[in-house]
Formats: structure tokens, C-alpha cells, sequence
């Protein structure tokens, strides 16, 4: 049987503050500005760039701004994507 213990609400901020500085998503915010619906883009990789992780960002950069994003297939050091 598990243990349960309860936190109080210092013991949580202290949780918050692990999972490290938020990123800057200007870039991407920039790039997804000059692209208008029914447009889309091609996202070249850099060496030790994760394509998940660029996708997770292009993602949320597109959802604040309102974009959606369809994902294309692509090679494997590229992303393409239309927003619809």
C-alpha cells in the first residue's frame, strides 16, 4: 500500500521550479508569423537538434498564436508542416 503525505503550498512551488527555465519561442513565433493559413514550412535540423522537441516547440508557438499545425512526412533531418 502506498504512502500518502500531504504538501503544503511551499513544498509544491518548490515541484514547479524543477522542471527548468522556460524556452524563448520567439523564433518560432516570428517564422509562423510570415506563414499564412493554407501556407506552410520546411524546418531544417541541426546536428543534436531532437526533431521531437523542435515539433513540441513549433507546436506550442503555433497554439499561442492561435495557428494550427498538420505535420507533413518529411526526411528525417527536416519537418514539414501546413497550417490549416
Amino acid at each position: 500500500m502506498p504512502t500518502f503525505q500531504r504538501a503544503d503550498a511551499d513544498q509544491v512551488a518548490t515541484w514547479r521550479g524543477k522542471r527548468g527555465s522556460a524556452i524563448d519561442l520567439g523564433e518560432y513565433r516570428e517564422f509562423l508569423g510570415q506563414v499564412a493559413e493554407g501556407e506552410g514550412g520546411e524546418i531544417t535540423l541541426e546536428s543534436g537538434e531532437a526533431r521531437r522537441t523542435v515539433k513540441r516547440r513549433l507546436t506550442t508557438a503555433a497554439n499561442c498564436m492561435g495557428k494550427k499545425l498538420k505535420y507533413r512526412r518529411s526526411e528525417q533531418d527536416t519537418i514539414c508542416f501546413e497550417i490549416v
